[in-house]
């Protein structure tokens, strides 16, 4: 049984639609190990444009650095040739806009370096709209329209999994091009204000999103307690709501981080450094899909569930192609 689940998934296109991991060869060996085909690497949290440029160049450094390991995608033609190559494409990501501060005009710039896919917000307020934390929920902001706008244009992949519900649901119903939920858990299964509600994961799948679905043990239907089978359910129940189209796997995985940490703590922190946003910089968080050495073991799970090769291939991996090549273009 287990054989036959190791040779899909050694066949599959394997997307992460997000980690945010303490990015090293260690992690990059990981990926390699784990057959891991695509990730969505965070590279920008609260940081303004020159920080947000000097982290593009340090994974530029990487690329150079790493070629067996390693290539950058901006394409899914890239993502494909990583398969073929035995790599890990990577995908540069945002978790928020900060780093264009006010000026649409730097989206276009950074699409062109190969940031593919920002979140609009991250957790609280900005110049676009409301994060999930934020007392008030006050919507797209009219600047905000032009942020989705603009990013439509220049093919930018517009992530709302932080973000406030009414703001999701301005950008999902007006977001020239689909939107998607790159981490997230359903508040179906479990209370908790990050988590989505059946309503707006229906309205994002009926829009062409996908919904990726996080290991963040917090927000799963058993906590801390919950397994790598219950992260499968978790999937079963998206895909009830969105259909087999529309689900993937956004693991939200931050291997190598410590919590507590300087860094933890940087990102549960207003703007990096103000009001703590979550009690999650230091509490216990279990991520049951293990190491990303061990992801192969998500097949073994979905086998055990009664998948067929067809579901396994499309939340593995191909339903997130299908996705960024309707927002990205040929």
């Amino acid at each position: 049984m287990v054989q036959n689940a190791r040779e899909i998934y050694s066949k599959a296109i394997v997307v992460d639609g997000l980690n945010i991991c303490n990015w090293s060869e260690d992690i990059f060996k990981g990926w390699k190990e784990g057959g891991m085909t695509a990730v969505s690497a965070t590279c920008g949290l609260w940081e303004g444009i020159r920080d947000s440029l000097d982290n593009i160049i340090q994974w530029k450094r990487w690329f150079e650095q790493y070629p067996n390991l390693i290539v950058q995608a901006k394409t899914t033609e890239d993502i494909r040739k990583a398969k073929a190559d035995h790599k890990t494409a990577v995908i540069l990501s945002w978790q928020n806009t900060s780093g264009i501060e006010d000026r649409l005009d730097y989206l276009q710039i950074f699409s062109e370096l190969g940031v593919k896919i920002m979140q609009i917000t991250y957790n609280t307020q900005n110049y676009s709209g409301s994060g999930y934390t934020e007392t008030n929920d006050s919507g797209l902001s009219d600047f905000g329209l032009e942020v989705i706008n603009e990013m439509s244009r220049v093919h930018i992949v517009c992530d709302l999994s932080h973000v406030g519900d009414r703001t999701s649901a301005d950008v999902i119903a007006k977001s020239p091009l689909p939107p998607c939920f790159s981490h997230i858990q359903p508040l179906g299964l479990k209370a908790g204000k990050r988590n989505k509600s059946d309503e707006l994961i229906k309205a994002l799948a009926a829009r062409g999103g996908i919904i990726g679905l996080s290991e963040f043990g917090p927000a799963m239907i058993h906590g801390n307690d919950s397994t790598i089978d219950d992260y499968v359910g978790s999937l079963e129940y998206v895909i009830s709501i969105a259909g087999e189209d529309h689900v993937g796997v956004g693991s939200d995985a931050s291997q190598g981080h410590g919590r507590p940490s300087p860094f933890m703590d940087w990102c549960n922190r207003d703007k990096g450094y103000a009001r703590m946003l979550t009690p999650f910089a230091s509490g216990k968080v279990v991520k049951p899909l293990g190491p990303l050495s061990e992801r192969a073991k998500l097949a073994d799970a979905m086998e055990r569930a009664g998948w067929n090769e067809s579901l396994m291939c499309k939340v593995l991996g191909e339903n997130w192609l299908t996705y960024l090549k309707s927002v990205w273009g040929a």
